[in-house]
């Protein structure tokens, strides 16, 4: 064979070697993109679950292993999967989350803070997909300088840092001092929920300041953080605030002692009631707040929270079948349609409506009123009672476990461990639900051990009778 022709068989030789190492290699990101693309989907679909009433916590575990599943083969994907994490700017808020989580399982920090550099602070998907990202899989030697980082740009990014360190019970003192010198009533809100996850007692002083901030959620934090590191006086200071602001409401449901029940009660009986404050009687649990539950079912805009306070208090499980109508959206009817919309008429035959049948607590009055008629005998007055026995220990586990506790409510339950009883093992309502079934089996380890430590049915704080 002549060289010119060797020349060119192994020129034809290289170049057919060359293509299919760059097939090769689209082949692998097309995968390795469909895994980051399901990874998003899953992440999405596990956010709105969340928000959803009607999905018990532990339905989310599917979703969460199967997106796990996706990070891992990330994860074990080699330089090809990398290179897909790293190309930010292509993604969407549910594939970033995806990609921080893969490169900070494998230590690759320097592609994580170039996307913080570019964080949109306006993106509000964004900024909670990455804050969701780092809190599960941050490393821990690059915690540090990740939240400080974030705490030096300011504004909705100093918020995440806080949200951060709370949910990772990072103790970085300075730095929740330096968030909180902003004035964003969110960041600071965020900043004393932080440090009441990892009870700094230095801040008291600030926090009993914050009381009295034009800011009710700012107001609540600073409560929420006192009662978690044991300062009883804020119970008084709530008290106080109650005559004139909404927020001491679940400070005083999940601290106080029976003292405070007639401020409760005023609350949920004023003319401006809310749902909070027929919540919060729920949650602190003395039988004389049951004819304000009662009669607050009557009204259609209350009934809900007053059948879920009902509930806290009596257990009585009372269901009913309820058909759910789609919603309608306005904007996509025809003008005929819209006419009838407004004239109260229905656009579909009878039995006809598109719509679901779910299963919710009852919010009849009659079925509530002849299950108490039938049952009061069971309850004393000045007893606290949550899921029809004497409030402890068990019973706020319960409400933790519980697939039918709403969201609320089991956020509550946690708080109530630690602020009346002092058991503050890490858990948060929205960890992944292998997380909060590790936290709830520790609760229960200690629970069985100091349960003989607390009177059932008495109020406590911090540990100690009220």
């Amino acid at each position: 064979m002549k060289k010119a022709e060797r020349l060119e068989t192994r020129n034809f030789g290289k170049n057919k070697h060359a293509a299919h190492v760059k097939h090769q290699k689209e082949f692998c990101r097309s995968l390795y993109r469909e895994h980051l693309e399901e990874a998003s989907f899953l992440y999405e679909q596990r956010c709105f679950l969340l928000k959803d009433p009607v999905i018990g916590w532990t339905d989310l575990e599917d979703f969460e292993d199967r997106l796990e599943a996706h990070i891992n083969a990330l994860v074990i994907g080699g330089d090809h999967a990398l290179e897909v994490c790293e190309e930010n700017q292509l993604m969407d808020s549910g594939e970033r989350y995806g990609a921080v989580r893969v490169l900070c399982r494998l230590g690759r920090m320097a592609p994580v803070m170039r996307m913080l550099e570019s964080l949109d602070s306006e993106d509000e998907e964004e900024m909670a997909a990455i804050s969701d990202a780092l809190c599960q899989d941050m490393p821990n030697r690059s915690a540090l300088e990740c939240v400080r980082f974030l705490a030096d740009k300011g504004g909705a990014c100093a918020t995440m840092a806080a949200h951060i360190m709370g949910f990772r019970r990072m103790r970085e003192g300075g730095l929740l001092r330096q968030i909180l010198r902003q004035d964003r009533p969110d960041t600071i809100a965020s900043a004393m929920w932080a440090l009441g996850r990892v009870r700094d007692q230095s801040f008291q002083p600030k926090a009993s300041a914050l009381l009295r901030h034009e800011d009710g959620k700012v107001c609540e934090s600073a409560a929420l953080y006192l009662l978690r590191i044991g300062h009883l006086k804020t119970i008084r200071d709530c008290m106080d605030c109650a005559a004139t602001r909404k927020w001491p409401l679940w400070p005083l449901a999940i601290g106080a002692g029976v003292s405070c029940l007639p401020v409760l009660k005023q609350q949920a009986e004023g003319a401006d009631g809310t749902e909070d404050a027929l919540l919060a009687l729920g949650l602190f649990g003395e039988i004389s707040a049951m004819d304000i539950l009662l009669e607050s079912l009557e009204q259609s805009e209350f009934a809900e929270s007053a059948a879920t306070a009902l509930n806290l208090i009596a257990g009585a499980e009372i269901h009913e079948d309820a058909f759910i109508p789609e919603e309608i959206d306005e904007d996509e009817l025809f003008p005929e349609e819209a006419e009838k919309i407004k004239r109260g008429e229905s656009l579909y035959p009878k039995g006809e409506e598109p719509g679901e049948t779910i299963t919710r607590l009852s919010r009849d009055p009659q079925s509530w009123r002849r299950w108490w008629a039938e049952n009061q005998s069971r309850f004393e007055p000045r007893t606290a009672y949550r899921n029809g026995q004497p409030y402890s220990p068990a019973s706020l586990l319960e409400n933790l476990e519980s697939e039918t506790s709403p969201p609320k409510m089991r956020r509550m339950a946690y708080e109530e461990l630690v602020i009346r009883y002092g058991i503050d093992i890490p858990m948060e309502t929205d960890m992944l639900v292998l997380r909060q079934k590790q936290a709830i089996g520790q609760y229960r380890a200690w629970i069985g051990k100091n349960s003989a430590r607390f009177a059932p049915g008495k109020w406590y704080f911090a540990g100690r009778q009220l």
